[in-house]
């Protein structure tokens, strides 16, 4: 769901292809820019208010930048797990079937670990027994 601003500030909600049921940090700051950019004469916004918004805009920076950051760490950690098992050989679950080899390498394969066995990448997540 993307958020399109219109002139008089109104958060009007656009749908998309991909609804990702969340808003983003960049959606948050739009709407808050609208909020401040538009005042209601009628109900002017109390100062308090002023500041629990922006405070809550840095709770979410900080936030995001810690899932970011232990999301890094997950990763390197799989990956070091991983290292590990280069030369033993390991049982994996591939769907139906079991594959049984030794580990030649390890690959990352977009935000996920592959053990390559036989020249054919397999995910990490299907392991079964290490021997």
């Amino acid at each position: 769901m993307e958020i399109g601003l219109q002139s008089l500030g109104n958060a009007a909600p656009k749908e998309t292809g991909a609804d990702q049921g969340i808003f983003s940090k960049d959606t948050f700051l739009k709407i808050l820019v609208a909020q401040m950019s538009h005042p209601d004469p009628f109900a002017p916004q109390d100062p308090g208010a002023f500041i629990t918004e922006m405070a809550q805009i840095a709770m979410l920076e900080q936030m995001m930048n810690l899932c970011t950051r232990m999301e890094e760490m997950y990763r390197i950690e799989s990956l070091s797990q991983a290292a590990g098992l280069i030369g033993r050989e390991v049982v994996l679950s591939d769907g139906n079937q079991m594959v049984t080899g030794q580990v030649e390498k390890v690959v990352l394969s977009g935000e996920s670990v592959a053990l390559v066995i036989n020249g054919m990448p397999y995910d990490l997540g299907g392991l079964v027994e290490v021997r």
